[in-house]
């Protein structure tokens, strides 16, 4: 049988849609989530994804509902793709997803692939966990031996048309847990957590979901974690598990084998970083806390408006993320900004939390109280010229939902974000080989500099890499619990630790840096410093006055690099 027979119903309905969207110059009414699996320039594309990374973006929100051992060299016919690399004292925890089509024999240590993570000669299980699954993209990744158990919600797992002799077995092994998620609400965590023969582990964090287009278009990152080596004696505390064990207890559903095996390892490599695991879960905070208070808990020893302000320095945060989401209405008198508006009050200290319901946290002239303590909020989001003239063109726009024209309100918030000057994107200089293709990942972060510095972002206070977007669905409120399934890893700055930022030019593409080089010792320092990598310039600019940001329902008819165009996708 041919691979067009094989195909699903749904597949084919999704493709032959895909087909009257993709560069398509008539207006049709199209689902803002379909994306091409293999893109083709000019072309028709081989495979369609299921979804894109969409999330609750609805018009106005006021609902009540409200890695080897770290620095250790592999052993023979071990992966080193979990490591946690060290070079000369520095710990570099993340990779950037190499890209099928920007990557082409170019080299460096500081790529990661899935087939890199799933096809580890001693692998034995794999727990996956996503918003998407693409089976015939990722299980041929797999050795056959390998249990794979798949965390999803019900409808996001594209089923497989090719099924190898390999695949049958592994198949036949695989479990799948399914979850029934609300209108709206999303599984949209991303994680893996690997057990190999030995006993050991490697947790992943991807900021893609598993299938081929989401993994290759956009700018992807992963955080991976050292090989945790099984207790050789009484399994010692740790906070990073017991975060991570309270996040797994928070399905409707059992993961003891899961929560089991965590409970054998040493984590003491990942507490000694001072790694937090820091996540979102649709359950009441008298139960589990989750989401923003859990951020704000865990960055209390932080705040620093509390007190006053002494005019010697100036608190930068940055958010960089795919989605933005509606307004923020509850305990406002008008609608406000997620990030700016309730975030970096509370976390800078201006508000305490957590908050009754009934009382509102306006913060009277809040631009101005910005401007009083030197805080300087910028959230990095894609124009339309940068996905233009990114390589692939409209084809990486996709994953990119700001429905900020959708009505008055998101009409008013978006004008107030680029009349303080908050709303910033890449530099106009290209990255060498992606150009400024946008990126799919969640930063968020924050750095204290004197007045005038002009890279404020290359050290940072503290880092959060997260799959959380910019919406109440991913975060909540000091009040209101999240919708969604969220995970990520946070990272503080110690008196021996520094935690430095550099971008993807500076690390993987950079002609000055021996990049496919190990340099330093092999040997584990907990107090080295952290080296994040992102995907975008660490010294964004802001919007110009002819600026938008890029909006998937929005038509645009100035053609990409390859002379397409994009229809509105509402």
């Amino acid at each position: 049988m041919s691979g067009t027979e094989a195909e699903s119903a749904a597949r084919k309905r999704v493709r032959e849609r895909w087909c009257q969207v993709e560069y398509n110059t008539k207006r049709e009414e199209q689902a803002d989530e379909v994306v091409p699996k293999r893109a083709k320039i000019g072309g028709t594309p081989e495979v369609i994804d299921l979804t894109s990374d969409q999330e609750d973006t609805t018009s106005w929100e006021a609902s009540e509902t409200d890695i080897p051992v770290l620095g250790e060299a592999p052993t023979n016919g071990e992966s080193s793709s979990g490591a946690t690399r060290e070079h000369g004292r520095v710990n570099y925890p993340f990779k950037l997803v190499r890209s099928e089509f920007y990557d082409e024999g170019h080299v460096s240590e500081h790529f990661i692939t899935l087939q890199e993570i799933f096809s580890e000669s001693k692998l034995t299980r794999a727990w996956l966990f996503s918003f998407q699954y693409e089976l015939d993209f990722i299980l041929p990744m797999f050795n056959e031996s390998t249990q794979i158990t798949i965390i999803a919600q019900k409808g996001t797992i594209l089923p497989p048309t090719r099924i190898s002799s390999k695949t049958s077995k592994i198949l036949s092994k695989m479990k799948t847990i399914e979850l029934q998620m609300p209108p709206f609400a999303c599984h949209h965590s991303k994680m893996i957590v690997n057990e190999y023969r030995d006993g050991s582990c490697c947790i992943y964090i991807p900021s893609n979901n598993f299938t081929h287009a989401e993994t290759n278009l956009p700018q992807q990152i992963v955080w991976c974690s050292p090989r945790l080596r099984r207790c050789s004696e009484a399994v010692k505390e740790s906070e990073f598990r017991k975060s991570l064990v309270k996040y797994l207890n928070a399905y409707p559903v059992s993961l003891k084998p899961l929560i089991e095996f965590l409970g054998t390892l040493d984590f003491t490599s990942l507490d000694q970083l001072g790694v937090e695991f820091i996540f979102s879960c649709p359950k009441p905070f008298e139960s589990i806390l989750s989401g923003i208070p859990l951020l704000h808990k865990a960055l209390s020893s932080r705040q620093h408006a509390a007190g006053g302000n002494t005019g010697r320095e100036r608190h930068r945060y940055l958010s960089q993320v795919s989605t933005i989401g509606a307004p923020l209405k509850t305990g406002l008198e008008y609608p406000g900004n997620l990030f700016s508006h309730l975030m970096i009050p509370l976390l800078s200290g201006l508000l305490v939390g957590p908050r009754d319901r009934k009382r509102a946290y306006e913060i009277p002239n809040l631009h101005k109280v910005f401007e009083d303590y030197n805080i300087e909020p910028y959230i990095v989001y894609p124009t339309p010229e940068e996905i233009r003239q990114s390589p692939m063109g409209y084809l990486t726009g996709g994953w990119f939902h700001f429905h900020w024209l959708r009505n008055q309100a998101t009409k008013t918030v978006y004008n107030t974000l680029k009349k303080w000057g908050v709303l910033h994107k890449q530099q106009p200089q290209d990255c060498p080989r992606r150009g400024r293709t946008p990126s799919h990942t969640k930063f968020y972060m924050k750095s204290t500099t004197l007045l005038d510095n002009q890279a404020p972002f290359s050290e940072v206070d503290w880092f959060l890499f997260t799959t959380a977007n910019l919406s109440l669905n991913a975060w909540g409120t000091t009040t209101r619990k999240p919708q969604n399934y969220e995970v990520g890893v946070l990272f503080k700055s110690q008196d021996r630790r520094r935690i430095t930022v550099k971008s993807v030019s500076d690390l993987v593409y950079s002609k000055f840096r021996s990049t496919g080089q190990i340099l330093g010792s092999s040997k584990v320092h907990s107090n080295a410093n952290i080296c994040v990598m992102v995907p975008f310039d660490i010294n964004p600019v802001p919007y110009q006055p002819g600026d938008d940001a890029f909006c998937v329902s929005r038509s645009y008819e100035a053609p990409d690099i390859h002379g397409k165009l994009h229809q509105a996708q509402n």
